[in-house]
């Protein structure tokens, strides 16, 4: 397994979390469906991609971190050369640069697009016998929002952290959705795990002197 798929999951609401595990749920589900497999890992430096000047240098590291150098799977269809350009595409789509495109020849080059607002719309998933009901949520969520209602990582991180002032969650996740590129307006999609999830029953290992 990648070294970039091991983090673990934080239930405390600390600064940067967000981005963090917004990141690992990226890399988990890119790699679910990408024919490519990771074969090395490593960061990329400032140097080696171009067009990352507008974030700050702490989320350009986090963003650069643990990206696949080399992958094995190519197909007619699929480079496993561009890999990580793909990766690095998904990653900053879900930090709100909606529009971000990235390009691996000669080096990696990146273009963020327009900034995107948080539209009216805020979906929330919850477990069944939630104790918190969603419509506080939401207002915590609206109650978070800049002025401007940018759509940015610290706006993400702002929303979880209020909303994680309502209970003592497990789990707080705040990511952009679906997209309408022609009001520049994304949806928010707002995750909330009040318990930790039941792990599976281990069978107990068959007797041998039973036939």
């Amino acid at each position: 397994m990648p070294v970039l798929l091991g983090f673990t999951l934080a239930a405390c609401a600390t600064q940067q979390n967000n981005t963090r595990e917004v990141l690992q749920r990226v890399d988990n589900r890119f790699f679910i469906q990408e024919p490519c497999k990771p074969t090395s890992t490593g960061s990329l430096t400032r140097e080696q991609v171009t067009g990352l000047d507008e974030l700050s240098s702490s989320l350009r590291e986090r963003v650069l971190a643990n990206l696949p150098l080399q992958a094995a799977g190519s197909t007619e269809r699929v480079r496993c050369e561009d890999v990580a350009a793909r990766l690095l595409e998904k990653r900053l789509q879900s930090l709100c640069w909606v529009e971000a495109r990235v390009t691996a020849q000669p080096q990696l080059s990146v273009q963020l697009g327009a900034r995107y607002q948080v539209g009216t719309i805020i979906w929330v998933t919850q477990e069944k016998d939630a104790k918190v009901p969603p419509a506080r949520i939401i207002e915590a969520a609206k109650s978070a929002l800049p002025k401007d209602k940018a759509c940015t990582p610290k706006t993400l991180e702002n929303i979880r952290e209020q909303v994680s002032k309502l209970g003592n969650f497990h789990q707080v996740l705040v990511e952009p959705g679906p997209a309408d590129s022609e009001q520049k307006q994304v949806t928010l999609l707002i995750d909330v795990k009040e318990t930790a999830p039941t792990p599976p029953k281990q069978q107990a290992p068959a007797d041998q002197n039973t036939k």
